[in-house]
């Protein structure tokens, strides 16, 4: 790996690091956060689900709501990437892995719809508008634009995104309660949305909690509420994924930084406990425990799919067949399997390849403890996407592990090394 000075990235200076050719940028994003990277990659990790709960209160029976939430974040990630000047674009040859998995991927859904006309549910438009759209599309123009996401447009524009995300589930407040003693669920958004979404807005606070006054004062507030909904979601992939991926980074951080995440994470059990006695850990640890091949119907489902998955895989090894699992025509819930039985091992190496570049990524960039809020945020909730798919998500629809998967890898791999010559640069015209 080519050598990188550390260089830390701070909500006062990130611009100006850049060098002076670059100094009207700050502007430019200031007047146009609407359109700026940093709301591009927000609304790619939960801006969808964000708007759920306003779309199932003005827009119940329709599809008309959610079509126009999804054009906009098109339109405004392919927005943020042609107003971006062309000198902010990054690229790195450590994503090649990842498209060149993307283009096999891509031809066996091609194979498997249009040549041996398999019938792939929900259908090849939404299908393959999904894939290319928010997973590919959106992928590859997000993480060409690490260079300009600034840590004040992005603290802004997820603090307004987890408000939306709040005040959509509160007009829905009776429906919620009625289903309370089941879970949390609306016709726009699944319990399971509903607890990963909730979720990544709990990552993004804990990272941000006292760094400012303000920001600690907004995860008091808001950081409780969240909570909640992540419990009542009864989601059991969201407590796994997203207590599994908050675990990985505490374990990552070095020194007294480690120290005061694992106090800060007991100061908040103990406000829990005292706020709610063993309410809350009482309904996620009996949510866990329906954990049961034999009785539980979504776990017995999933280990024949998995079973099927694994078989298909074993059937054509070396270059996969089916991109679904034919017994119940759907895609296994495990994207590993799904890999494997859809482009085989051949076609998996370069998937594999890409996992280990971010994960070493990831490694790389919270040990440091120098890249941007929007590094560790995507190293963190790329965590949690992987710990996530061993057990839901498809390769095609996952479009947020693939969003941070590779924006992690950009940072990494290419951002500090811009700067480093920036600065070298800078240098040598004094």
């Amino acid at each position: 790996m080519t050598q990188r000075g550390n260089i830390r990235y701070d909500a006062s200076a990130d611009f100006d690091r850049l060098g002076r050719r670059f100094a009207h940028l700050r502007n430019y994003v200031d007047r146009r956060i609407l359109f700026s990277p940093a709301t591009a990659f927000a609304l790619a990790i939960c801006g969808i689900y964000a708007f759920a709960g306003l779309i199932n209160k003005f827009d119940p029976e329709g599809s008309t709501g959610s079509i126009l939430v999804r054009l906009a974040i098109v339109l405004i990630t392919v927005a943020s990437f042609t107003l971006l000047p062309a000198k902010l674009r990054s690229s790195t040859a450590a994503l090649l892995p990842m498209k060149i998995f993307f283009v096999f991927y891509l031809c066996r859904l091609i194979e498997n719809v249009y040549v041996s006309s398999i019938a792939i549910s929900p259908g090849p438009g939404m299908i393959f508008s999904v894939f290319l759209v928010t997973s590919v599309g959106a992928t590859l123009l997000i993480a060409s634009m690490d260079r300009a996401i600034r840590n004040t447009d992005l603290i802004f524009v997820m603090n307004i995104l987890c408000v939306i995300f709040l005040v959509g589930l509160y007009l829905n407040r009776d429906m919620l309660f009625v289903s309370q003693g089941e879970r949390m669920a609306l016709d726009k958004i699944n319990p399971i949305a509903m607890g990963h979404t909730a979720f990544a807005f709990l990552i993004y606070f804990f990272l941000v909690v006292g760094k400012t006054k303000k920001l600690t004062i907004q995860s008091i507030i808001l950081g409780p509420l969240l909570l909640l909904v992540v419990v009542f979601s009864r989601s059991r992939g969201a407590y796994i994924a997203g207590g599994g991926s908050l675990l990985v980074y505490i374990l990552l951080l070095k020194g007294s930084k480690r120290v005061f995440a694992i106090l800060g994470a007991l100061v908040v059990a103990m406000v829990i406990l005292a706020s709610s006695g063993v309410e809350l850990i009482d309904v996620v640890i009996a949510r866990l425990q329906t954990i049961n091949v034999d009785a539980d119907q979504s776990t017995m489902i999933r280990s024949q799919l998995y079973a099927g998955a694994w078989r298909q895989f074993q059937e054509d090894p070396l270059f996969g067949r089916y991109a679904v699992e034919m017994q119940f025509n759907f895609y296994p819930h495990n994207i590993y399997l799904e890999s494997l039985m859809s482009v085989g091992a051949f076609g998996s190496l370069p998937f594999a390849a890409h996992i280990i570049l971010a994960l070493r990524s990831t490694v790389g960039i919270i040990r440091s403890g120098k890249f941007p809020l929007a590094a560790v945020l995507a190293a963190v909730i790329f965590i949690r996407e992987a710990i996530a798919g061993l057990a839901s998500g498809s390769l095609w629809g996952n479009s947020v592990f693939w969003v941070t998967s590779a924006l992690t890898i950009s940072f990494w791999y290419g951002y500090q090394g811009f700067l480093a010559k920036t600065r070298n640069a800078e240098i040598r015209a004094y």
